[in-house]
This record gives structure tokens, sequence and C-alpha cells, in this order.
């Protein structure tokens, strides 16, 4: 069945190679037939249309009498038809099935249209308001109109009257299209029957060909799905063109037997980059990954290495000093910038590349560290934290007995004393600023030990809907844009609520007080993202520069005039928690991006 198919498709295509061609040269003789006979026609007519034009003396203005200037415009419409009607019939008498006539601009109707044994009811009748007459009349130009008009299909010419440099109206000639139509389908109809003739002609042609031709090309598909398992397999020999295909086939299996190897197949799978250039720093081999690592779409192969890697000095001149010095450098770790402008922590190994004792090149090897480099940082905070946390929770707890004893003693001696005391006042001073110092202790308390006394499974667009609310009037109140795109396809987290909402309050009135006093944009996002959620908030406030933004987890750490610095450090700790973790990134007079992961899945409180 299949071999027939492959017969079928040949014969097919040995049957167009003779009709297109044939095809071609018919629809372009048709298509120039057709305009030779328009373009006759369109000379006649406008020949026809300037005679009407010649043989009007004067305008129509001067054809009527003294008597009938202000007369009634039906009244001028038959006096004018009186004078010219003659003019029309004698004109389209001697071109029968041609219609001609006048049209007056200032009447804005048909004078006359001939022949008017035929045409007369149509005299004092006005265009359309998108017939071609009007643009003739208005730009003073001739023009040719085909298509469905008061005879039917006609070929209308018009010709503008003009009459001391001003259009006074148009003279036209038109004709049924008819006999071109007839004649152009019967050049359709010898074209078509010509056509199968062909097609006929050149099936019987085809069809020894295109068996030869199946056969010979079989035993090739055959030969190669022999090669898929087997690459000492060889196709047997034939003759002609065929045979030297067979013969190339043979040669190019042997090929890949003793060039594919065990180490192509390892370099191919390995996810860390590697490149072998020659000892003219010729690129000779790359791997998948390093295009991937490296951001490169294009064929390198033969490329220089140099050129491959402009603006790289450092990236390349480890690789070109081992091919020139044979020094090898491992573990060099460097940052690559891509062509799209991503920079990527890499880790580069180099040595030379050896045939037994003959030097063929050098060989790069180079690892992407993007996420080994936001691992350790995210390690490293962890473990900051949970030392500063430790020590916050001893030093709130030393701090919280003696303030407790601080403000029940001053609390009685504030008692003690009379209502209108003077000292009074420096005693509420004390217990306000005691008052406010256990604030802060319970901050530090929470930060060292936060708990989840309520997780349950929400929904991320619906808890962040709910903070939105709660802060609608600061929104409003800061002049603040707030746009919103919730992923609807996002699922359902397990967490603690209200903790979550705590950390997003903090993040958002965070937002707020970075824009700047004439307000700006806030921008909130849910997104699925690597089996979890992400909740990005986004501002286009001040932002902050690098030496701010790796310590914005640290406590008592602000950039702000006022606060106790511990909002983002309980936050990430909330988080944390949650077995999630919060990436920011910020770019001065820009704006910052936090954003939030959570996983999904149950949480142990």
């Amino acid at each position: 069945m299949r071999r027939f198919s492959m017969r079928l498709r040949l014969m097919i295509i040995f049957a167009l190679a003779v009709v297109l061609p044939l095809v071609g040269s018919g629809y372009i003789l048709i298509h120039r037939a057709e305009q030779a006979l328009n373009s006759e026609k369109e000379s006649k007519l406008f020949g026809i249309a300037r005679v009407l034009d010649g043989n009007l003396v004067g305008d129509f203005e001067t054809l009527l009498p003294l008597e009938a200037k202000s007369a009634l415009r039906d009244e001028k419409v038959r006096l004018l038809n009186t004078k010219l009607a003659g003019i029309t019939d004698q004109i389209v008498s001697g071109n029968p099935g041609v219609g001609a006539g006048y049209y007056s601009k200032d009447l804005d109707c048909i004078i006359t249209y001939g022949p008017s044994s035929e045409y007369n009811s149509t005299i004092g009748q006005s265009i359309a308001k998108e017939h071609l007459g009007r643009e003739v009349m208005a730009k003073g130009i001739s023009l040719v109109a085909r298509g469905q008009m008061v005879r039917g299909h006609i070929l209308n010419a018009m010709v503008p009257l003009i009459r001391d440099d001003r259009v006074i109206g148009y003279a036209w000639a038109n004709e049924m299209t008819e006999s071109v139509d007839k004649q152009i389908k019967t050049m359709e109809g010898v074209m078509y029957l010509t056509l199968a003739l062909a097609l006929l002609l050149g099936l019987g042609i085809s069809m020894p060909l295109a068996s030869g031709v199946s056969n010979s090309v079989q035993g090739i598909i055959q030969g190669l799905r022999g090669l898929r398992s087997d690459l000492s397999y060889r196709l047997p020999e034939t003759h002609g063109e065929f045979g030297e295909i067979t013969i190339a086939i043979n040669g190019m299996a042997q090929s890949l037997m003793n060039t594919r190897s065990h180490t192509e197949i390892i370099m191919e799978s390995m996810v860390d980059g590697i490149i072998t250039i020659d000892n003219d720093g010729k690129v000779t081999a790359i791997n998948n990954a390093a295009r991937r690592i490296m951001g490169l779409n294009q064929e390198v192969i033969g490329i220089n290495y140099v050129n491959l890697f402009l603006g790289h000095a450092k990236f390349h001149g480890l690789l070109l000093e081992t091919l020139h010095t044979g020094k090898n450098f491992i573990g060099y770790e460097e940052e690559f910038c891509r062509s799209d402008g991503t920079i990527v922590p890499i880790s580069v190994s180099t040595s030379m590349l050896y045939d037994n004792q003959d030097i063929l090149g050098a060989v790069v090897v180079f690892k992407d560290l993007s996420e080994h480099k936001a691992f350790e940082d995210r390690v490293r905070r962890v473990d900051r934290l949970a030392a500063v946390g430790e020590l916050a929770a001893g030093v709130a707890h030393e701090i919280r007995n003696p303030l407790t004893a601080i403000s029940g003693s001053v609390q009685i001696l504030v008692d003690e004393l009379p209502k209108d005391h003077s000292s009074r006042v420096f005693g509420d001073v004390v217990l306000k600023e005691v008052d406010r110092l256990n604030v802060v202790i319970e901050d530090l308390l929470y930060f060292a030990k936060p708990s989840k006394n309520n997780v349950s499974c929400v929904h991320p667009n619906e808890l962040l809907a709910d903070t939105l609310s709660l802060l609608s009037p600061s929104l409003k109140k800061e002049l603040v844009v707030l746009e919103k795109y919730f992923d609807p396809t996002i699922g359902l987290i397990s967490v603690d609520a209200e903790l979550i909402k705590q950390v997003l309050v903090n993040l958002l009135l965070n937002a707020v007080q970075a824009l700047p006093p004439e307000g700006g944009k806030i921008t909130v996002t849910t997104q699925t993202a690597n089996e979890g959620v992400e909740i990005i908030v986004k501002d286009s406030g001040t932002g902050m520069d690098s030496e701010s933004l790796p310590r914005i987890f640290d406590p008592f750490f602000t950039t702000k005039d006022t606060g106790t610095g511990l909002g983002l450090a309980v936050s990430n700790k909330i988080v944390e928690i949650h077995r999630g973790y919060i990436r920011v990134e910020s770019t001065v007079g820009i704006g910052s991006t936090f954003t939030i992961c959570l996983p999904y899945g149950n949480v142990s409180k």
C-alpha cells in the first residue's frame, strides 16, 4: 500500500510538472486577452464620450432660452433634452449596443440618455452619492467604471464637461460586457480542455517513471531502516543516480561508525556546558547545555572563539591562555552577560585537549550557578536570622522582667501623687515609653518564634483580595494607582491566613510608603510557579540601593525615618515557617518587586 502511495504521488508530481506551466501560461493569456478587450472597449467608449463633449456648443445654461432662465428644474431639463437628445441618438445610432448621454452638475440629473427610445425614462434622475460620476465632476478627470448599473453589467466611460475652467457636468458612453465575458469563457473552455489532455498525457508518461523511482526509493528506505538499528548494515548496490546515492549513504554510515562515540553521548547528556576549540581557536564542538547557559541560538561550529564571545574577554581569556600556555583553570567563578542582558553566574574550568600525545586544542567546562547562588543566599539568611532570633528572644526575656517592675513601680508612684501634681506628667511619659518598649519586645519574641495556630486551606486570590479591601482607605489617600492580575488557575495553599495576611499588609504598606508624594502605581499579581504560588507586589517608588538590599530582612534595619525595622524580618520569618521564601528585586528610581513564594500542600504546625 505504501509503495502504491509513493508511486501515485510521483505520478501526480510528474503530471503537475506538465500541467502547471500550461495553467500559468493559460492564465496569463486569458488575463492579457481580457485586458486587451477591455482596453479596446474603453478606448472606443472614451472616444464616443469625447464626441459628445465636442458636440455640446457652450454650456447647458447658454442652450436655454432667456425666458427659461428662471424656469423650474424639470422645465429646464425638458428644454435641454429637446435640444441635445438628437445629438445623443445620432451618435449612438452608429455604434450599436452603446448607450450615451449628458449629465448636468448644476441640475444634478441626467439630461439625455440615448437611445432615447429605450432610456428616456431616466431623464431627470440623479446618480447615487457613491457613483464615480461625482468624482469625475469633482476632480475634472476622466474615469471608467465597470459594474451593475441601469442597463445591467456595463463598462462605463465618463469624460468631464469643462467650460471656462469650470466643470458643468460629464458625458458618458457605456456598453454591455456580455460580449467580452463570452469571449473569455470560450478561451477558458479551450484552456481547460488542453489541461485535461495534458494531464492524461502526463499520467501516461509518469506511470513507468514513477514505478522505477518508487522501487529505487523503497530500496533506499529499507536500507535506512536497517541502518537505524545497525550502523554496520550496508545498502545493496544499484545502478544510475540512485546507485550513487546508495554509495554515499554507505559511506556516511561508515563515517558515523568511526566518529560516533560514548563520549559524545555523555557530552550531550551533561547539564554542564562544554565547548572545545582547535589549535587555531575555532569552535569544534558545543553541547546543548552550553547553548542554553550562554543563550546561543546560532550555528557556532567553525566560528572563532574570541568572535563568539566578544565583550567577554575574561571568559574567553581563560580558555585561550590554556590553549597557548597549557595552564589549567579549575572552578573560576565569573558573571556572564547574555545577549538579552541577563547576568548568569558561572563556574569555569579549562584544560588541554589531547589525542594520545597530540594536542587537538582546549576544552572549557562551565556550570550555571544561578540556583546554587540563590540557595546559598537563602541559607545564609536563614542561619543569620536564626542566630539573631535566638539572641533577640534571650534579650527580650531579660528586658521584659525589669520593664514589668519599672512599669509597676512607676504606676504606684503616679497613683500616690495628687492629680494636680506636676510630677505626674513624667510618670505618664515613663509608662508610655515602657509600653512602646513592650511592643518592640513582643515583635522580637514573635520574630524569634512565630506560631501557626490556625492552618487551613485558603485561596491566594481571596486572601489577597481581603487584604486589599482592608487597605483601600490608605491606597486612596496616597493617590495610588492599583493594578491587579490574579491567575484564576492557581490552587489552594495550606497556611495560617492571618499570618500571611500580616505579611501582605506589611509589604503593601511598605510599597505605599515608598511611592513619591505625588503618588504612583502598585501592581499585585498571583501566578503558578514551581509546584506552588507566587504573590508579587511591585511598586514604582524610590527603590533601594545595592548596599541596603541585602540587609532589608535584618532586624532593626530600616531606611525609614520611623519604625523599628522588624516588619520585614518578621514577615520573612512567617514565610519561612510556611516553607516558602521572599525574593526581592529593586532599582533606585524605578521601584521594588517583592515576590512571596509559597508551596502547595500541608504545612506542619
